[in-house]
């Protein structure tokens, strides 16, 4: 009996044991609980705030790039869609007159006057043409070249008394130059005659004299005004038909 007596105490003992750490830990743990997080669980929040800000400055990053690439094409486009329409409206005006047959292509070395002086890897072109100018000369000389600062420039030139006289040359100094395009480090013409192409014109001597080409093809590569990986570079070619006229 007396056995039984004593494991019942130490059975008893265990229990309030047992009893009086469980309360003291779950005091403990609410305790815990109601004073804030634990350092593991704030180190927890603290890694997954980083992660959604890393992803949320990823996706800003990419969505402002995607924005500056399009920024830069648009730019392009429409820069080469001014260049074109101007030099295509001028070169379906071209003429020749009886004693003014000036249709002529034109080296680096030759383009003596031009300000700014052309690019290195520029064409130059000299040309009359019936486009409308704004005064009452009904015939222009229009010369196109791309100038050292990387813009595509128009000069025209309207004197009365040498376009109706025997035009031997461009005169610079009394032509009026406008900018047409920007940002443009490539411009090329070439020129078309039945199934040939050739990158030099002279209407005034040789087997070209007195003909206007059938066509011009016209080469532009511009570059956009981003930096680094936003900076776009466009090439554009379209071919320009002349018709034939001549007026007296």
């Amino acid at each position: 009996m007396k056995f039984f007596r004593h494991k019942l105490k130490i059975t008893t003992f265990l229990l309030r044991f047992v009893q009086t750490n469980t309360c003291n830990h779950f005091r403990e743990t609410l305790v815990k609980r109601q004073s804030g997080f634990t350092l593991v669980e704030l180190l927890i929040v603290i890694a997954l705030m980083a992660i959604l800000w890393g992803v949320a400055y990823t996706m800003f990053y990419q969505s402002k790039k995607v924005f500056s690439l399009s920024a830069n094409k648009l730019e392009m486009y429409q820069y080469a869609r001014i260049a074109m329409d101007e030099i295509s409206r001028d070169l379906k005006g071209a003429t020749l007159k009886d004693n003014v047959d000036y249709f002529r292509s034109f080296s680096i070395a030759e383009a003596v006057g031009l300000t700014p002086p052309p690019k290195n890897n520029s064409s130059i072109l000299t040309l009359l043409s019936l486009t409308s100018n704004g005064s009452s000369t009904p015939v222009t000389l229009i010369t196109y070249y791309l100038n050292n600062a990387d813009e595509l420039t128009r000069a025209e030139y309207n004197d009365t008394s040498y376009i109706y006289g025997t035009v031997s040359a461009f005169n610079p100094s009394q032509a009026t130059f406008y900018k047409l395009a920007g940002n443009m480090n490539y411009f090329s013409l070439a020129y078309i005659t039945g199934s040939a192409t050739v990158s030099a014109w002279d209407s005034t001597s040789g087997t070209t004299t007195g003909r206007l080409p059938d066509a011009v093809s016209i080469t532009l590569q511009i570059y956009g005004t981003g930096t680094g990986n936003a900076l776009e570079t466009g090439t554009f070619t379209t071919q320009i038909m002349i018709p034939y006229r001549i007026t007296h």
